[in-house]
């Protein structure tokens, strides 16, 4: 049976434990529009940790290619999903389209973070607790948006079909991060 890659393991336990305090607190004291800047520089000093683990400058490359594919499906989701009346993001310093551009960066800062912090090499229980941990908070972290006033459900749309969403789109990026040529990282 494959083993967890160890530094990765350890990485992803970091984060657990990040992500349940950073939910605790957004619980408990809740921030209201400010929430969305909270998380975007969040993610930059994730993405600064990662970048000072020591990549060379074509894995920094390549996972801002993951950070910008993420940034742009994104894009499309949020917008299709709030034309069909599913979903709003009201608080915001500007919108483009249905999309705060606090979102926009949050994908791109977050996704170039998580795919520096991927293991060289594919495993399968390490994506799988990778694609766990970020299908469950990223649902989550919509639940905190909706309870700091700044995202609204509607038209059916749920916390189950957020986790499904988020699922395949982790999915999606793990496979998409294992296929860029290995000159790139």
């Amino acid at each position: 049976m494959e083993m967890p890659d160890r530094p990765h393991a350890a990485r992803l336990g970091v984060l657990f434990v990040y992500f349940c305090l950073l939910a605790y607190a957004l619980w408990n004291y809740p921030v209201g529009y400010q929430i969305l800047p909270v998380l975007v520089l969040s993610a930059a000093v994730w993405l600064l940790y990662e970048y000072f683990q020591g990549p060379k400058m074509g894995e920094l490359s390549s996972a801002a290619f993951i950070g910008l594919f993420l940034m742009i499906f994104d894009f499309i989701v949020q917008n299709a999903g709030a034309a069909l009346g599913l979903w709003q993001v009201t608080e915001t310093a500007l919108h483009v389209m249905y999309v705060p551009i606090e979102i926009m960066l949050l994908t791109l800062i977050g996704g170039t973070a998580w795919a520096l912090a991927q293991p060289k090499r594919f495993g399968l229980i390490d994506s799988a607790l990778d694609i766990a941990l970020f299908s469950v908070f990223g649902m989550v972290g919509e639940f905190m948006l909706i309870r700091n006033g700044v995202m609204l459900y509607s038209g059916g749309w749920t916390s189950a079909y957020a986790f499904a969403g988020y699922l395949a789109t982790w999915c999606a990026l793990t496979w998409l991060r294992y296929r860029i040529p290995a000159d790139a990282r």
